[in-house]
C-alpha cells in the first residue's frame, strides 16, 4: 500500500510539470485555444495558472485509511447519515487544501455505491459552515439533466435527436435551418455563445428571460457549419430548454421537478428561482479565499446552467443513471459515446490522470463543480466548491486515484 501512494505522490506531483494543462479550450479539451480565459463565465474553468499543491501522503496518513477493501467499505444511504471518512487520507488530502486556502465545499466520493468520503469544508457564508447537505448552484453541470430530459422524449418518441431543431422553434432564423437536436446536445451546431458576447459580465446579475436569451445570440452568423466542429455553447442549452417546453407544454423547471427530481427523492435539488443570486439556502460564492465574486441571476443561465444540488442529491442521481432508472441502457450508451472533442450528450468523456471517466463541471461566479464517475472502478467523485477558481478536475483526479489503490 505504501508503494502505491508514493507512486500515486509522483505521478500526481509530475502530471503539474507538463507544459501542456488538462484545462485548454477555456479550461475544457486539449488541442485547441486557451487564450479566452474569464473566470466568471459559466462556461469557462481556470487556466491553470493557480494549480492545486498536492499535499504529501505521509505514514501516519497511510495509517489511518481504514478502507483495505470493498467488503469493508460502508453502505450508507447518504440521506440519512452523518460525515464520513473525514479521518481517512480522503480528509486529509481535503483539509489540506482548505488550509492551503484553495477549497471551501462539499465532497463525497464513492467506490461502487460505497461512500468513502462525504463531508463539508469551509463557510456557506459569513456564520455558517458547510456541510455535507449544503446546497449549491450547479452552473453547467446543469446540463446532464437537460440533456437526459431529452434523451427521455427520444425515448418515448416525442421528438428525434436527428431532428431538425427548427422543427421545434418558432421564428427559427434561416441559418439555423440544418441544425439538429443532436447538435445542440454536443456542442456541434456552430452557434455563438452568448456568454462570450461583449456585455454579459453586466447583464448577469439582471433577471431575464429565455426569449431575451435567445435575442441575443439568434441573428448572430454560425460559428462554422453546424456538425463540422466543436465549440462548448450554453446558448445551444438554452435552445434546447425552449424545445423541451414546446413538446411537452410545460415549463423546464416542472420538467425538472416532475421528471427527475420528485420521482428519485432528490429534495435538495431544483431550479434556482431566486433573483440575483439572493437565496440564503444555497452556499455563498467567492472568487477565491476572501475575495467575493460577482453577481449572477441563474435566469440568465437557464436551461444550461440553472439548477442546484447536493453531493448526496447528485450521488443519488449516479446511481439512478448507473442502474437503468432514469434512461435505457442503450439510451444512457448514446449518452455516453462521444460526439466531437470527446463530449458526448450532455457529458465529458475525456480521461482525467489517465482514467476514464463520464464527467461535467460546471463554472459561474462563486460556483464550481463536478460530478464524474471513474468506470474502471466504478468510483464516483462529487464536488461542489463556491470559490470559482478551485481546480476541480484535478482534486477529483486525485480522489479517484486514492479510491483506485
Amino acid at each position: 500500500m505504501r508503494n502505491l501512494l508514493i507512486a500515486l505522490i509522483l505521478a500526481v506531483t509530475c502530471s503539474s510539470c507538463s507544459t501542456e494543462s488538462l484545462f485548454i479550450n477555456n479550461g475544457r479539451f486539449p488541442n485547441t485555444n486557451p487564450d479566452n480565459n474569464f473566470y466568471h463565465l459559466p462556461t469557462v474553468t481556470p487556466d491553470g495558472t493557480s494549480r492545486i499543491i498536492h499535499p504529501l501522503i505521509t505514514q501516519t496518513a497511510i495509517a489511518v485509511l481504514p478502507i483495505e477493501n470493498d467488503a469493508q467499505a460502508p453502505v450508507l444511504d447518504p440521506i440519512e447519515v452523518g460525515s464520513v471518512g473525514d479521518d481517512t487520507v480522503f480528509g486529509q488530502h481535503m483539509h489540506y487544501l482548505v488550509t492551503a486556502g484553495v477549497f471551501s465545499g462539499s465532497v463525497l466520493v464513492a467506490r461502487h455505491g460505497q461512500i468513502l468520503l462525504r463531508h463539508g469544508y469551509g463557510m456557506a457564508n459569513n456564520t455558517a459552515n458547510i456541510t455535507a447537505t449544503t446546497r449549491f448552484r450547479l452552473a453547467s453541470l446543469s446540463k446532464q439533466f437537460t440533456a437526459t430530459l431529452v434523451l427521455r422524449l427520444h425515448e418515448q418518441g416525442r421528438l428525434n435527436i436527428d431532428d431538425l431543431m427548427c422543427n421545434y422553434i418558432e421564428a427559427c432564423p434561416l441559418a439555423w435551418g440544418q441544425i439538429t437536436i443532436r447538435h445542440l446536445l454536443s456542442h456541434t451546431s456552430g452557434i455563438p455563445d452568448y456568454t462570450e458576447l461583449s456585455g454579459f459580465d453586466t447583464t448577469a446579475p439582471i433577471p431575464t428571460t429565455r426569449e431575451e436569451l435567445i435575442a441575443r445570440f439568434r441573428n448572430i452568423p454560425l460559428q462554422f457549419t453546424p456538425g463540422s466542429a466543436f465549440h462548448y455553447s450554453n446558448s445551444g442549452y438554452v435552445v434546447l430548454g425552449a424545445i423541451l417546453e414546446y413538446v411537452t407544454g410545460t415549463p423546464y423547471a416542472d420538467l425538472i421537478r416532475d421528471e427527475i427530481t420528485a420521482p428519485l427523492g432528490l429534495n435538495d435539488t431544483g431550479y434556482d428561482h431566486s433573483r440575483s443570486g439572493n437565496d440564503p439556502s444555497l452556499a455563498h460564492g467567492w472568487f477565491r479565499r476572501g475575495v467575493v465574486a460577482g453577481t449572477i441571476d441563474a435566469s440568465t443561465l437557464d436551461a444550461a446552467g440553472a439548477l442546484y444540488s447536493t453531493v448526496d442529491d447528485l450521488f443519488r442521481w449516479d446511481r439512478a443513471l448507473a442502474e437503468g432508472r432514469v434512461l435505457h441502457v442503450d439510451t444512457l450508451a448514446l449518452m455516453r459515446t462521444p460526439q466531437r472533442k470527446q463530449y458526448g450528450l450532455g457529458v465529458m468523456l475525456y480521461p482525467l490522470g489517465g482514467m476514464q471517466v463520464v464527467h461535467h463541471d460546471g463554472m459561474a461566479s462563486g460556483i464550481r463543480t463536478f460530478l464524474g464517475n471513474f468506470t474502471a472502478n466504478d468510483i464516483t467523485v462529487i464536488i461542489l466548491s463556491n470559490y470559482e477558481t478551485t481546480d476541480v478536475e484535478e482534486i477529483a483526479t486525485a480522489l479517484a486515484q486514492l479510491a483506485s489503490q
